[in-house]
């Protein structure tokens, strides 16, 4: 039996606490919004998951938290984060031109 329920996500994200706290930012700027679109409701399933599911070790003298994802979770992540920065503005390079070529 595979399924959602019963097997741990296929990518696991490891965040120092800097970054767990910067994605979560991140996911409460599309619940800030107030807007009741797809994108606030994936930030706020993302967001409980995190909060719910994410386990805190030490490593190094380092506190972190590490999350596991499903490819599907993974890939809104992503988008969210994309439009995120498209957003704000802080877009650098264009690299789409570079695409299959390297």
């Amino acid at each position: 039996m595979d399924d959602k329920k019963t097997r741990r996500g296929g990518v696991e994200l490891f965040l120092t606490r800097e970054f767990f706290n910067s994605l979560v930012a991140v996911l409460d700027v599309y619940l800030q919004t107030g807007d009741a679109n797809k994108y606030a409701a994936y930030a706020q399933r993302l967001k409980e998951k995190i909060l719910r599911y994410g386990r805190c070790f030490t490593h190094q003298n380092e506190e972190q938290v590490v999350v596991y994802f499903y490819e599907d979770e993974a890939a809104i992540l992503i988008k969210l984060f994309v439009i995120y920065v498209n957003a704000t503005g802080t877009t650098g390079e264009d690299f789409f031109s570079l695409v299959g070529k390297k």
